[in-house]
């Protein structure tokens, strides 16, 4: 809380809802340009108001989104089980994270700034050919016979170095490529498209680790990362802010999107509860692989089933989340953070497999409502010339400060085990989730409609 300054106990952010946003900030001479042409011709509708089927470039992204997606989803269950077969150390597992957590802490806010200068279809694509090299490197280790988990520990650092300048161009670039009144949509599609690909990518990861292990396994995300890449370079719209602005020094425009989050109660309080969720879940994925692998006795592809089953919810969440992303949603956003830790804390206590699939579906149900809700309300209330910026500052401080509980919880896995760790991250989570309710801010926002954006 004391990152974000004192929440002003009495004004509330307007937030916009997104298929009715209506820009203020856009050059004058656009607006002109598209006065004039509705006055000598019927009027065309333009692309970022067409239906998102008819998008050829979102389909041509979301396509690469949802290979890399896949691959992500690999990672996510095959590299915790490397780290552990390797080094049997719960504290290891939290070394590791906290390197892939660190560029966002040091990078991410001059990434989010860049962003705003740079063309961001360009950064995102050399970051994923960045990301594949990187990766590569890890089943290749195995093969040469070099020290895999030395080869783990040297490019953990740099793939997620590449990691924060690819979502820095992400956040700022989807509205551009969907335009505002479908970035609603749109985030669901995607949100939806990535829970998708965590529902398969964990099993497949958890079988494959059974099989041929969890290095050579890692080559499915570096393959995907050349995917995404490939899909970015054939692009065809501009992907840039769209008003045009004298460059300055890099300080002032951090500073400029920093400043933008202290004037919008809402979301900073949004930021807020998402950056403190952050550091108490941050072991999750860390504790699930003991909890399941070590307490329970199950195997890898057991891990994965769970991960699989939080996926699937995950999916359904995103779904459910998309359709009540308008209004007055603050009873949602506490309701559903509320569940995710009470589902956590109930399937520390479980034995069986079956129980364990249930509760992993009805945490990332409740989880994935929560994302959609938080992912629209930052990306409608901010305007397109700092969204590099308000989106690299939300993840300089949720994820740069994962760390804290990633550490915490390896630490806690070679005390208490599996089950004790999960244990505290869901009540952690559920304590953090009661003291925002005390903002009023966050309590009363509201996706309105109608509403316009004032000019940076």
């Amino acid at each position: 809380m004391d990152l974000l300054e004192e929440l002003d106990p009495v004004t509330d952010a307007v937030i916009l809802l997104p298929r009715d946003l209506e820009p203020v900030d856009e050059p004058e001479s656009a607006a002109g340009a598209t006065r004039a042409s509705e006055s000598t011709a019927p009027p065309a509708v333009p692309e970022f108001d067409l239906p998102l089927t008819a998008n050829r470039d979102f389909k041509v992204v979301a396509v690469g989104q949802g290979i890399s997606a896949v691959g992500d989803a690999v990672n996510f269950t095959a590299l915790p089980l490397l780290v552990l077969a390797l080094t049997g150390s719960g504290l290891q597992m939290g070394v590791v994270g906290v390197l892939t957590r660190l560029p966002d802490l040091i990078f991410g806010l001059p990434a989010g700034a860049y962003a705003d200068r740079w063309d961001r279809r360009r950064m995102m694509l050399t970051a994923d050919a960045g990301r594949c090299v990187l990766t590569a490197l890890i089943p290749l280790s195995f093969i040469l016979g070099i020290p895999t988990m030395g080869v783990v520990l040297l490019v953990a650092f740099p793939i997620n170095f590449c990691r924060v300048f690819f979502m820095a161009g992400w956040t700022a670039a989807v509205p551009n490529l969907v335009g505002r009144r479908q970035i609603g949509r749109a985030t669901s599609i995607f949100e939806a498209f990535n829970s998708g690909s965590f529902i398969v990518g964990p099993g497949i990861a958890g079988l494959l680790v059974g099989i041929v292990g969890a290095a050579p396994t890692l080559a499915i995300d570096a393959a995907s990362f050349a995917v995404s890449a490939a899909s970015l370079s054939i692009v065809r719209r501009s992907l840039r802010s769209n008003r045009p602005r004298l460059e300055t020094h890099i300080a002032h425009e951090i500073v400029e999107g920093i400043r933008f989050i202290r004037g919008q109660a809402a979301l900073r309080a949004a930021i807020g509860l998402w950056t403190a969720a952050g550091i108490c879940t941050a072991p999750l994925i860390a504790s699930l692989t003991f909890f399941v692998t070590i307490d329970r006795g199950l195997g890898p592809s057991s891990l994965g089933f769970v991960i699989s089953a939080y996926s699937a919810g995950s999916l359904v969440g995103a779904l459910v989340g998309g359709r009540h992303a308008r209004g007055h949603i603050g009873i949602l956003i506490f309701a559903s953070n509320l569940g995710t830790g009470l589902a956590i804390v109930l399937l520390s206590l479980a034995h069986d497999l079956a129980p364990m699939l249930l509760l992993a579906f009805a945490g990332g149900t409740a989880g994935s409502v929560w994302a959609v809700l938080y992912l629209t309300l930052r990306a409608s209330v901010s305007p397109d010339h700092l969204l590099g910026r308000v989106g690299s500052t939300a993840r300089t401080m949720s994820i740069g400060l994962q760390p804290i509980g990633m550490l915490t919880g390896g630490l806690l896995l070679d005390r208490i085990g599996g089950a004790g760790t999960l244990e505290v991250i869901g009540v952690s989570l559920m304590a953090v989730t009661a003291v925002f309710t005390l903002s009023h801010p966050l309590r009363g926002a509201s996706l309105e409609a109608r509403a316009r954006i004032p000019a940076g």
